[in-house]
């Protein structure tokens, strides 16, 4: 009896400390950190780049709460494709730091599971009823509504104190979310001040 209660109390904590430890976060991707990692531990995770260039970041409407300095070409972009679920991971850096995660999905997933990969909540933008744009404020998040129907293509905006994640959603039935197809976590670094 004794030794049954020592083996359940031993995998209760086990349980217990494997459910507190969360690896979504919203300012980084299987260990690659924005601000933090460096382009040389990027290529040591994810292997080497398919391409290595310097161009300026794409950040689709994010533009209007980021310094201009994010349309310099200044920014070292490392590529790298068909890694795990991802057909292309595209990072980022300035001054060697990651600025950028800019993911798309090879696989099929659902918009309502990026607070599961990312940690955050996120506001859609573009639908239906909702606001078609970002607030003028850095950081603000748009009115929150629940729409009632999709358009083909639309965007979901979520918010940290490091990090503003923008993703792109396609969906082929007006009543159904749709998919993921593609999703950027920028820093906070580059807001306008």
């Amino acid at each position: 009896m004794l030794r049954f209660l020592v083996l359940s109390s031993a995998i209760l904590l086990a349980a217990n400390a494997s459910g507190q430890t969360n690896n979504s976060r919203a300012d980084g991707f299987r260990g690659l950190i924005l601000n933090q990692t460096t382009s040389e531990e990027a290529v040591r995770i994810l292997g080497q780049p398919v391409t290595d260039k310097t161009d300026r970041l794409d950040v689709a409407k994010l533009s209007k709460w980021l310094d201009p300095k994010h349309k310099e070409k200044i920014f070292r972009q490392l590529s790298f494709k068909n890694v795990g679920d991802f057909s292309q991971i595209h990072l980022s850096f300035l001054e060697n730091k990651l600025m950028m995660i800019e993911l798309e999905f090879k696989k099929i997933l659902f918009p309502a599971r990026l607070n599961d990969l990312f940690g955050l909540e996120f506001a859609v933008i573009g639908a239906q009823g909702s606001p078609s744009d970002l607030p003028n404020e850095p950081g603000k998040y748009p009115v929150r509504f629940i729409p009632v129907f999709y358009p083909f293509n639309y965007n979901l905006i979520g918010i940290s104190d490091k990090t503003f994640i923008w993703v792109d959603c396609s969906t082929g039935d007006a009543r159904t979310p749709g998919k993921i197809d593609r999703s950027r976590q920028v820093s906070r670094v580059l807001e306008k001040k």
